[in-house]
Order: C-alpha cells, then structure tokens, then sequence
C-alpha cells in the first residue's frame, strides 16, 4: 500500500496531478487544486484499491488522510464524495458540522445529498467526540485538522444558537462558522447575541 509520495509535479488540473518521484516512477494522485509544474511536493496518500482500478487521493496533513478513511466507513459514502467533503469542507469544518447535527453544511459539499449528510452524522458523532480535533478553536490560526496544546473547546449550545439566528438573517452556516471559530479563539465565553453581533459586522 502506498501511503506518502514526494516528488515533482509534472502535470496538474483541477482534479488530478501527476508525480514523479526520485526514482523516476511517476504517480497519478486525485488532488482539489492545480499545482505548479517542476515544483517538489509530498503528500500523505490514501490508496483505495477496488477489483477493476486503484486511487490515489493526496492529503497536505495525516489527521486530513485519517479523517478520510474514517468517512469512507460511513454506509454510503464512496471515495469522491468523501474528497468532496475534505476538499471542499475541510476536516475541521466536518467535525463541527457532525458535533453540531449541521446537515447543512455537509451538503454544500458536491454530491453529498442530505441523506448522506444526515448518515455521516449519525455514524460518526460518537466517534468525533472521542477525537482531540473535535470542536475547538485555537490560540494561533492553524491548518484544519492540527491540535495544539492551548486550546479551548467551544460550547456547541452557543454554536446552534447563533447558527440558528445568522441563517434566520440569510445567511449560510458554512460562511458562519469559520467567523464563530475565529471570534471564539480568546477562550472567552460569548453569549448567542454577542456573537452575532460581531458576526454581522464582518457580513455586511
């Protein structure tokens, strides 16, 4: 099983990027963005090996390959949908939205439809609770999926609350919740109202 590639791009899109390493093997890796040619990348490889192809999906962090695997145990949930919800969700939006029941936000990932969304939760709430990248903010702005060791977890009740009232103003919980996290960061315990508050200002 091949699990990290490092080497330089020699071809990329929006879909896929070709790879060639030291050795002079080149890999084909389902990755969200173009990258540059002749540059030197690594990436942490999920293989997904099936009866008549095999994938390679490449992730910048390991918790972003873990949290992958985890979603591909999910009833349902194939290998493209579940790149969908890192590439276009990102790990620690995922873990929010399962902590918070937020069948919205998994949505607005391609081709996870509310079914899915509402199986993702109810498979894997358990298990993100017991994950020390659950639902927390950070003194320092980190990539999704990394924990360090100051941290403050965030009241999940507070969280809906201000949810529930920015989307009765309009506005879509997947632009809200990076905003909650950020203005969640000092550790200080907000009220619902302050929250939107300070949210609406950066909106409008």
């Amino acid at each position: 099983m091949i699990g990290y590639i490092s080497g330089t791009i020699i071809y990329s899109d929006s879909q896929k990027s070709l790879i060639l390493t030291n050795s002079g093997v080149g890999y084909e890796i389902h990755h969200s963005t173009p990258m540059v040619p002749n540059k030197n990348v690594s990436f942490f490889i999920s293989h997904i090996i099936r009866e008549q192809s095999q994938d390679l999906y490449g992730f910048e962090s390991v918790e972003d390959k873990k949290f992958f695997e985890m979603l591909l145990d999910v009833n349902g949930i194939g290998p493209k949908s579940a790149f969908a919800l890192i590439s276009h969700v990102g790990v620690q939006q995922i873990i929010s939205a399962i902590t918070l029941e937020n069948v919205d936000i998994l949505k607005s990932a391609p081709g996870v439809g509310k079914k899915s969304a509402e199986q993702i939760i109810l498979s894997l709430k358990d298990k993100v609770s017991k994950l020390e990248i659950g639902l927390h903010v950070k003194e320092n702005p980190v990539k999704p999926g990394v924990t360090l060791s100051s941290e403050h977890k965030m009241d999940p009740l507070v969280v809906r609350e201000a949810l529930a009232a920015c989307q009765g103003l309009g506005f879509r919980d997947q632009d809200v919740l990076p905003l909650i996290q950020r203005h969640l960061q000092d550790g200080i315990q907000k009220r619902p109202e302050e929250l939107v508050k300070m949210i609406l200002k950066e909106l409008r």
